[in-house]
């Protein structure tokens, strides 16, 4: 008897939430894309120079200086055929 009346206070509670809320999706999607477009506002202080410095870390000057040894070595090489 105790789960006949649990099962029907719960499904009245849930018939009654049903009706009260019969187009909580629908209203939930209602509006959602409608954005209107707006400018972004960029401080002048974030806009760098056109052509920033960048400096020359190790990782780049390891790879120059190798470059530069198997350039040579290329050239020594061809040179000394000749």
């Amino acid at each position: 008897m105790n789960r006949l009346v649990y099962f029907l206070i719960l499904l009245f509670v849930g018939v009654n939430a049903h009706a009260q809320n019969e187009n909580l999706f629908q209203e939930s999607f209602e509006g959602m894309f409608e954005i209107d477009p707006a400018e972004p506002y960029i401080p002048e202080g974030i806009q760098g120079p056109l052509n920033p410095a960048v400096p020359l870390d190790g990782g780049l000057t390891a790879l120059l200086v190798a470059g530069g040894a198997v350039g040579y070595r290329k050239y020594r090489a061809r040179s000394t055929k000749r």
